[in-house]
């Protein structure tokens, strides 16, 4: 079974990754583009060389003119070499990619891949770059499933963080339409959502976290190569003169870490109340894993973050807590009116029998005003729009 770059790890690719060495840039042979499949044939890895490594063409006019045509072109191409893996049973298989019949124009000229015995270096740079590759995929998803949490009570958020809740955050009760006031840090479980999305301190924890669960990891692969570069798309690896890259598939290498934020929401609009998710991507950049926000697969009260910050995408009602924090991460928003909603009103708390804060729920045919909440970067640059109570 083969798996590409929608599957799994490995393109080992050179020369869109990191620069050889001049010597390599001499001999084409001493630049090993490969692969790997969990369990494939002969057959198969050279069909995966052949999508893959296909020589690229270079054509020149044949009479030294600026104008190429079909009918005044030379074209040539620089053989190239690959090498797939076989992860099952351990089988390396080498090609030679090149086509035929140089300086003709590209229909004329066919491509052939024929077996090609790979230096051992190039075996071994192969097998330990896959190895470490595997490692450092391993740790990185231990680490994922050692932090990813699901706060079951709003305390929970603040015993991760180290911090109290901040009872001072409050909706006015003019903005509930209930009867009493309703704090969004200890209530309000779309708020502590946003929060772990743009709060720096939540961030920071978890980074912390991170960084000392990789602190022991062993795997580097420093001490086989002779250069190992992280090019920001997988591995650039050098040793004796020969050149290496590999290329990780993002799905595999990278990992998730997931907070879940089941509780409904004490303010969130009828229809809207679903848990949120906050998820962090952790990259391994080989001496340490960065974290970034997962746009795609976060989620506030059940709308994807890539949503919510898309100008180009209609907003919905989100709890009034979300304008909280947003305000909090980004500062005050412009606001302009968003019409006017009947009935549905908002959820009571859990745990109790009235409405927010323990009062009586507002629905039925009684209207409310709704605005767009428009929050933006120090440059003026759009971030995020919302739709809440006015």
């Amino acid at each position: 079974m083969l798996k590409d770059s929608l599957g799994f790890v490995v393109v080992i690719g050179l020369h869109a990754l990191f620069s050889p060495a001049s010597d390599a840039q001499a001999l084409p042979e001493k630049n090993v583009q490969a692969y790997t499949c969990d369990d494939c044939s002969f057959s198969e890895a050279k069909n995966l060389v052949k999508a893959h490594s296909y020589p690229l063409l270079r054509c020149v006019a044949k009479d030294n003119s600026e104008i190429i045509s079909i009918d005044n072109q030379a074209c040539y191409s620089t053989p190239r070499y690959a090498a797939v893996l076989n992860e099952a049973s351990g089988r390396l298989w080498g090609f030679q990619l090149s086509h035929s019949h140089q300086g003709m124009f590209p229909p004329v000229m066919q491509l052939q891949v024929v077996a090609y015995d790979h230096p051992q270096t190039v075996d071994a740079m192969i097998r330990n770059g896959v190895e470490y590759s595997n490692r450092l995929a391993a740790r990185a998803d231990s680490i994922a499933n050692n932090l990813s949490t699901t706060f079951d009570t709003s305390q929970a958020f603040y015993d991760w963080l180290g911090d109290q809740a901040q009872g001072a955050t409050k909706i006015t009760a003019a903005n509930t339409a209930s009867a009493n006031d309703f704090s969004c840090a200890n209530g309000s479980s779309q708020y502590q959502a946003v929060k772990a999305a743009t709060s720096g301190e939540f961030e920071s924890r978890l980074q912390m976290q991170v960084n000392e669960q990789y602190a022991n990891f062993d795997g580097t692969p420093g001490d086989f190569f002779d250069e190992v570069e992280f090019t920001g798309i997988g591995l650039g690896l050098q040793k004796l003169g020969f050149n290496v890259s590999l290329s990780w598939d993002n799905k595999q290498i990278q990992k998730n870490v997931a907070f879940n934020f089941p509780l409904p929401d004490g303010l969130a609009a009828e229809g809207n109340n679903q848990p949120s998710k906050v998820i962090f991507t952790l990259t391994p950049k080989g001496s340490h894993i960065e974290i970034s926000l997962n746009h795609s697969l976060t989620y506030i009260g059940g709308q994807s973050w890539s949503v919510l910050t898309n100008p180009a995408k209609s907003t919905v009602e989100l709890s009034p807590c979300v304008k909280v924090a947003l305000t909090e991460a980004f500062g005050s928003p412009q606001t302009t009116p968003a019409g006017s909603v009947s009935g549905g009103g908002y959820k009571p708390l859990p745990t109790t029998g009235g409405g927010i804060g323990g009062g009586t729920p507002i629905g039925g045919g009684w209207d409310y005003q709704l605005c767009d909440a428009h929050f933006y970067d120090r440059n003026g640059n759009p971030l995020i729009t919302i739709k809440v109570r006015c």
